[in-house]
């Protein structure tokens, strides 16, 4: 009974997880941990201990992850480990987006990633790390927050445990379109000064 549960779960999971490319919804899923708990009442499965979620070009790795859903619907995967990593392929022929936080909320209704706790994402060789980020799947919008504390009042410069983290943002420069080649044939074509 344990086991036709989880599969029916899983057979949920399969078609409303994946977010980005198409094919990912029709590729099968597949959870690897050492342990699984299911409550079918309240829509909870929890995975524990070397947890690694695969779905076409997802892929979740975690020490916990746990999955909530509302009726028929995923709603959200939580995923916390030391550090908890996320990776999915988000437009065809795009690199894959990476990301790492203590904590990975997929929120699969709303199409977004939210990483907390030391988080990193990468796309497309940029890069974005803070203590917060918030990644628009959708919209391929990224916010990112440092931790705030109480003492934000401080205009020390020195750095103390209550100094606020910063955020860090490196974006990199768009690629020059090679240069064609009759802009070689201009500067060849330059007339020359006679010497007569």
């Amino acid at each position: 009974m344990y086991r036709n549960n989880v599969i029916a779960l899983f057979a949920l999971l399969f078609s409303a997880v994946s977010l980005a490319l198409p094919e990912d919804a029709q590729q099968q899923m597949t959870i690897l941990s050492d342990s699984a708990e299911l409550d079918r009442k309240a829509g909870v499965v929890v995975y524990k201990g070397n947890v690694v979620l695969t779905q076409g070009t997802l892929k979740i790795e975690s020490d916990r992850l746990m999955i909530l859903r509302s009726g028929d619907v995923v709603e959200q995967a939580v995923a916390e480990g030391s550090p908890a990593r996320y990776q999915q392929q988000i437009q065809p022929g795009q690199q894959l987006t990476t990301a790492a936080g203590q904590r990975i909320d997929y929120f699969a209704t709303r199409k977004q990633v939210q990483i907390k706790g030391n988080a990193q994402l990468q796309q497309e060789g940029n890069e974005f790390s803070g203590e917060t980020i918030i990644y628009d799947i959708t919209n391929e919008r990224v916010q990112a927050s440092s931790k705030t504390n109480s003492s934000e009042g401080n205009n020390s410069e020195t750095t103390t445990p209550d100094k606020p983290q910063r955020i860090k943002v490196v974006i990199q420069p768009e690629a020059k379109p090679p240069a064609s080649a009759n802009s070689e044939a201009r500067s060849d074509d330059t007339p020359q000064e006679s010497t007569d």
